[in-house]
Parts: C-alpha cells; sequence; structure tokens
C-alpha cells in the first residue's frame, strides 16, 4: 500500500473512539446535569443565611461562623465572679493543650539536672500566672521570681509587687522582654545565687562549670522574648500568642549559663476562674476557650476595683466617646459594637482587650497585693 497508509488509519480510528468516548461522556454529564437540577435541595441550618434585621443583605460566612462560636459558648457552664452578681457572669475558661501535658512530664525531669529556677509571671496579673505546684517541683532549688511586662505597669504598682514578694523572702527581679531592661541584672542574680554550686564542685576538686537554669511560667509570658535578650540574638520563636514554644531544650547563654526553654506550663484543671479570666485579659491563655466579648466585659468590671480606676474609666470614654458610667461591663460592650463596628461585639470585645494589650487604655495591673 501508499507508505503511511496504516498510519493514517490508525489516526482516523483514534480519532473516532476519541469522539465516541467525548460523546458518551457528554451524555454522562447531561444526565448527572438533569439528576441534579430534579433533586431536591437541602434545607438550610436555622438561622444561616438569613438577612440581619434592617439590612437588606444576607450574612456572610464569616458572620455565620461567628454567630454559631458565639451560640456554642454561650451554652456552656457559666461563672459569676462574686455571689449573686450577673454583672460578670461569663463561660467557664478552660484550656489545656496536649503539648503541655507533654512538656509538663518533661520539665519535672529536665528540673532534677538544674542550679536555679528563673520563674516568669506577667506583672499585671503577678499572683494569677503563679504555678500551684511549681515550689512541689522545685524542691529546695533557688528561685527567683522574674516580672516580665513592667513597662506595662506604673512604676509604683510594681514597688509594691516587689516590696510584697520580698516580704515573703522572694527575690524579685523586673523585665521588660521586647527591650531587655532588667536582662542584665536578671544574668548577675542567677549566677550569684548558684555560685554555691561550684563552691561544691572546687571543694571535691572538680573545676567549675556553668550554670544551669529553668526559665518556667504560663504561656505567652514573655520567655522566649527573654531567652533571645540572655542569648542577645535570636534564638527562639517569639509572638505574642501563647503556645509558640513547644519542645524543652537547652540554650547556651554566654560564658557562664546555660538556659532551659520550656513551653509554658498550666494546671490541668482552672478552678479560680477568676485567675482564669485574667490570663484571657492578658492574652496569656489560647483564644479558643472564651468569647472575647465576655471577657471585655469583665475587664471594665475589673478596673471598676481598682485604685485609680476613675482615671481609667476616662481613658476608656475619651478613647471609644462612650461612657462606662451607669452601665455594666456587659452592655458597654455592646454598645462600643453598635457605635464602632455595626453591632459586631466579638469585634467590639477583640478591640478592647488588644488596646489593654498594647497600653492605649493605660499602664496598669490588674492584681495588687494587699497594703
Amino acid at each position: 500500500g501508499r507508505p503511511g497508509a496504516g498510519m493514517n488509519m490508525a489516526v482516523r480510528l483514534t480519532s473516532r473512539s476519541a469522539q465516541t468516548t467525548r460523546r458518551a461522556g457528554e451524555a454522562a454529564c447531561g444526565v448527572c446535569r438533569s439528576s441534579r437540577a430534579r433533586r431536591p435541595s437541602r434545607p438550610s441550618a436555622p438561622g444561616l443565611r438569613t438577612l440581619a434585621s434592617g439590612s437588606s443583605t444576607s450574612k456572610t460566612w464569616y458572620e455565620e461562623k461567628y454567630e454559631r462560636n458565639f451560640q456554642r459558648k454561650k451554652r456552656e457552664r457559666v461563672y459569676t465572679g462574686r455571689k449573686d452578681d450577673d454583672s460578670i457572669k461569663v463561660q467557664r475558661v478552660q484550656w489545656y493543650p496536649g503539648h503541655i501535658a507533654k512538656a509538663e512530664r518533661l520539665l519535672k525531669e529536665r528540673l532534677k539536672a538544674v542550679d536555679v529556677i528563673l520563674e516568669l509571671r506577667d506583672a499585671r496579673i503577678a499572683f494569677s500566672t503563679e504555678h500551684p505546684d511549681l515550689d512541689s517541683w522545685a524542691g529546695n532549688k533557688p528561685k527567683i521570681l522574674v516580672l516580665n511586662r513592667v513597662d506595662m505597669v506604673s512604676k509604683y504598682e510594681f514597688r509594691r509587687l516587689e516590696g510584697h514578694f520580698n516580704s515573703l523572702g522572694v527575690e524579685v527581679v523586673g523585665t521588660n522582654g521586647k527591650t531587655g531592661q532588667g536582662v542584665p541584672k536578671l544574668v548577675r542574680r542567677a549566677v550569684s545565687v548558684s555560685s554555691a554550686v561550684n563552691e561544691k564542685r572546687a571543694s571535691k576538686g572538680l573545676l567549675p562549670r556553668e550554670v544551669r537554669a529553668a526559665v518556667v511560667g504560663f504561656p505567652n509570658v514573655g520567655k522566649s522574648a527573654i531567652i533571645n535578650r540572655l542569648m542577645k540574638r535570636k534564638a527562639c520563636e517569639s509572638a505574642n500568642i501563647p503556645g509558640v514554644t513547644r519542645q524543652l531544650r537547652w540554650i547556651k547563654a554566654g560564658d557562664e549559663l546555660y538556659v532551659l526553654d520550656a513551653p509554658g506550663v498550666l494546671p490541668s484543671s482552672l478552678e479560680d476562674q477568676t485567675a482564669a479570666q485574667n490570663l484571657a485579659i492578658c492574652n496569656d491563655i489560647g483564644k479558643a476557650s472564651y468569647l472575647e466579648s465576655a471577657i471585655a466585659g469583665v475587664l471594665v468590671e475589673r478596673v471598676r476595683g481598682l485604685p485609680k480606676s476613675e482615671e481609667i474609666l476616662r481613658t476608656m470614654e475619651d478613647r471609644y466617646k462612650i461612657s462606662p458610667k451607669g452601665v455594666t461591663g456587659e452592655e458597654y460592650v455592646y454598645m462600643l459594637a453598635d457605635r464602632l463596628f455595626n453591632g459586631h461585639i466579638e469585634t467590639a470585645g477583640a478591640r478592647m482587650l488588644r488596646d489593654y494589650g498594647k497600653g492605649n487604655l493605660g499602664k496598669f495591673a490588674l492584681e495588687l497585693p494587699p497594703k
């Protein structure tokens, strides 16, 4: 036959089979389309894709998600700070991710090898960020209390806290992880407190070694930021969210100090809900465990019980153009939502907590020792 005739025949057969396959696929798609057209529509979930009151537009998926989360958390158990006081009634705050349980087990073992413990607390809530089991883990090891974020409280409040803990025989160092304030003093105190270790080694004819210190504290109290200042470089990931550090590791900080970087640890059950709410206000606990609008209302109520409440409430009024006088904390958050955020109370609550975290409402501690 002609050269290439067999090839032409194969091409024609292939094109015919492709056409047949394509037609069969189109017919099948037509059947699917027709069956989909005949299929009854699934009823939508109640409350979703509904029209907002007084509005001609439907809710976005983001608004629907917030609504679902809000309704779910409202059904959870509630806690009231004082008897018969509904002004600070919020859902029970609980947060204990799995990596913290594992880190706690490892930390108990590693603490046997350290010479001194550096306990970090948030200066704004110095009592709520105290771990109830740390003293039993530490045993007789020396401990230095590090009050971080001293830039977020007044000098008068820090002096009151320092005097209170000194009266209990606890040494206090105030630090600021952002600027490095107080870190050189912390290094000197850690080395001096552990000098007895090398004296004991010298009596046995052993050479001196670096001091081993463990940095321990609640999530997001600034442990990684302090370690980066000790190292004078970024050795640890640091962010303003709890749960960034998830593993234990030793880090060499200079010629005289080894530091154990540990994830934040907290009690498995937060029985003291006043402390749990303080942790939420200061962003020292996961946001999945609470409603920001409810915690913002608690913040307003906490402020009312502080010595300089009038000054702080005036700052709130100047910033948001709404007076908090004569209304509950919850009502104030709703008023702020209506005025600035089109009724979105979670956005209003998040704004208030963020403003407090940035110092826009003033620099003040939520907890102070008794006079």
